[in-house]
């Protein structure tokens, strides 16, 4: 696989099921409720929830209320709820962990529905839209509240009226709804509008069902396109059951007739539970009769339409977290690539300008072998090159400052440091497209995954991958679980570099950080670092791009660093021999007759990835030779230094 083909961008968004039932999920009870199935819903609570009297309410996720109710026949529950994920009614779910808050519905329903009774579940036609009204006993009978439950659209709802006003006592989002209606507490509740297409139990009849339907199988529809296009509550896998049902001819009569005793057989029971599979045996929708037009195989029959709906929630509910989980990963591999990739185009170019190491040898060797020809003060020089053939000449710049051999001396030590910078470019290399590698198959291998366990499995590899994960890399993954969810409150400190805090001046300098000032004799700043952590915070933190920077060659030592307040006019020559001077004096050159400092801009200064504190690499660097002068740091000391 070639690593413009990435496989990050082949991670599915959310799962999604192949064969006969591809088109299923849009009839899910959980993320889109079928009004058919939620008919049936609506019959079971009606029969066995009548009358029941509700003892407690507690909050069931943020858009959610479990009831819990007490009946002849011994206690119950009722789930509402109207998440993003899981828009659903439940009967007999089990009780919701304990919220750390309480939404402000769940308080007001605490508030008023604790002593009342349950009157009615009204479906209001075909729509996903269901009443539970509430009654307080005698005298107070006409008082109580109505939970609608609006089951549709992007973000569903659970609002809170009054039964006797008809204002809204709270509800479960304040976004306006689509049409507009306002959805504020204290503000009369508006009912979302009808469907246009009629409601097939309204007609009631078969005459009045066929009448609605002849003109669209008149224009040429199918008789599945037909059912849906004319009738309200009716989605393309109960058109096809209907379908189905549906003896010969086939001509609207008979659809008609089909679709009223599939209503009977839905609202007056007994059902048949039964768990819809895809080809791979996963959960996809459920029925509360057996459909005719899915293979048997592809029906798990359940003994209650509550554990169907249970057991299709929990799978879903799991795919959730699946997708979550794989989003996650994804976005973090992405990170990484991107990372890579662009430290894999650093590198390249690196080893393009190590690739000059030969060059800057021939330069050094033909410099030494003509110093003669060498004017003093030169900026360059055009000389004979025999190793290109006869005649073939080159032209080398040189530091007018120095003299040939000190020139030749440092074209000899960048094809030193080219030579030794080619090795560990290529080792970087090797390893940076190893490492993408391990990216890619992981990637593969979270766009297969179907389990949070393989999931797990992947996030602990990458956590094993210390070198890869950067800081907030870390963060992300220490703050999820299996889900997707966070692991704990407290997120993962990240320590920035110590600063100073205001009424505290010497906690800076205690830890080190705080670098020694000096002022040169033409008045520019001079910072000295105090150690390895000193010298990065110097380097990294204060020093500004244009600034220079100075460190003694071959031995350990302070970083140096200029203040430069007037780029055009850049350093006076006293400043940096001062500079110089101080570099070597803090250093372990110290007692040495002459040392040699390399000094170049801030910007030429490159710290390494994942190197230790204080350890740089540089480039159009330059070297000056001075004397260690102990009595600069007394005399050069800036006031507040000390």
């Amino acid at each position: 696989m070639s690593y413009e083909q990435s496989p990050l961008g082949l991670i599915s968004e959310c799962w999604r099921p192949r064969g006969p039932l591809a088109r299923l999920p849009s009839w899910s009870i959980v993320r889109d409720v079928d009004a058919l199935t939620l008919l049936a819903v609506i019959q079971d609570l009606t029969r066995d929830l009548t009358g029941a009297s509700v003892r407690g309410v507690q909050p069931a996720g943020t858009h959610g209320l479990w009831i819990e109710l007490s009946t002849p026949d011994g206690e119950e529950s009722l789930l509402v709820s109207a998440g993003d994920e899981f828009p659903r009614l439940s009967r007999g779910a089990g009780r919701p962990a304990r919220a750390a808050t309480l939404s402000t519905l769940a308080q007001v329903a605490r508030r008023v529905l604790p002593g009342a009774s349950l009157q009615g579940v009204t479906h209001h036609g075909l729509d996903r839209v269901v009443t539970l009204e509430f009654a307080y006993p005698v005298p107070a009978r006409e008082a109580g509240c109505l939970l609608i439950a609006e089951l549709f659209g992007r973000h569903p709802n659970l609002i809170l009226v009054d039964r006797m006003t008809r204002q809204i006592l709270e509800a479960a989002r304040h976004d306006p709804a689509a049409n507009g209606r306002s959805i504020q507490p204290e503000q009369p509740y508006q009912a979302p509008p009808a469907s246009a297409r009629p409601d097939p139990r309204v007609l009631g009849t078969v005459e009045a069902i066929s009448a609605v339907l002849a003109p669209h199988l008149a224009a040429g529809l199918g008789p599945g396109v037909a059912l849906r296009q004319s009738l309200a509550g009716l989605t393309e896998v109960w058109a096809k059951e209907v379908v189905a049902r549906t003896p010969a001819p086939g001509g609207s009569a008979e659809l008609a007739r089909a679709l009223l005793d599939l209503i009977h057989e839905i609202e007056a029971g007994p059902w048949e539970p039964h768990l819809l599979l895809d080809s791979a045996g996963r959960p996809v929708a459920a029925s509360p009769v057996r459909l005719r037009h899915v293979p048997a195989a592809q029906q798990q029959p359940y003994p209650s339409l509550g554990e169907t709906l249970k057991r299709l929630a929990s799978h879903l509910k799991h795919q959730q977290d699946v997708t979550r989980h794989q989003t996650m990963l994804r976005q973090l591999l992405r990170r990484l690539e991107v990372r890579l990739r662009s430290r894999r185009a650093k590198l390249a170019a690196e080893s393009l300008e190590f690739g000059r190491a030969d060059l800057s040898r021939r330069m050094g060797e033909i410099l030494m072998a003509h110093q003669d020809a060498v004017p003093r003060g030169a900026t360059e020089v055009t000389l004979p090159d025999y190793a290109a053939g006869p005649g073939a000449t080159i032209t080398i710049p040189l530091d007018p400052a120095l003299s040939p051999a000190a020139n030749a001396e440092r074209f000899f030590k960048a094809a030193r440091r080219g030579r030794r910078g080619t090795i560990r470019v290529e080792a970087r290399l090797a390893e940076t497209e190893a490492e993408l590698g391990r990216v890619h198959a992981w990637a593969e291998r979270v766009a297969d995954a179907s389990s949070l366990e393989t999931l797990e499995t992947i996030q602990k590899e990458i956590e094993a991958a210390h070198r890869l994960l950067a800081p907030q890399d870390r963060a992300m993954l220490a703050g999820r679980s299996a889900g997707g969810r966070p692991r704990s409150k407290r997120p993962p400190a990240v320590h920035p570099p110590a600063q100073k805090r205001a009424g505290r001046p010497g906690r800076t300098r205690e830890t080190g950080l705080e670098p020694r000032r000096f002022v040169s004799s033409d008045g520019l700043p001079i910072l000295v670092g105090r150690n390895t952590r000193g010298n990065d915070y110097l380097t990294q933190h204060l020093a500004k791009s244009q600034d220079l920077w100075l460190h003694v060659q071959g031995h350990s030592g302070s970083h140096v660093v200029v203040r430069v307040p007037n780029r055009s006019n850049g350093v006076p020559r006293r400043t940096l021999i001062q500079a110089a001077q101080l570099a070597a004096y803090y250093s372990q050159a110290r007692d040495h007759g002459k040392v040699a400092v390399d000094y170049t801009l801030r910007k030429y200064v490159r710290k390494p990835r994942k190197a230790k504190p204080g350890l740089v690499t540089i480039s159009q660097e330059k070297t000056i030779v001075v004397t260690p002068d102990k009595s600069l740091v007394q005399k050069l000391a800036a006031p507040a230094d000390g």
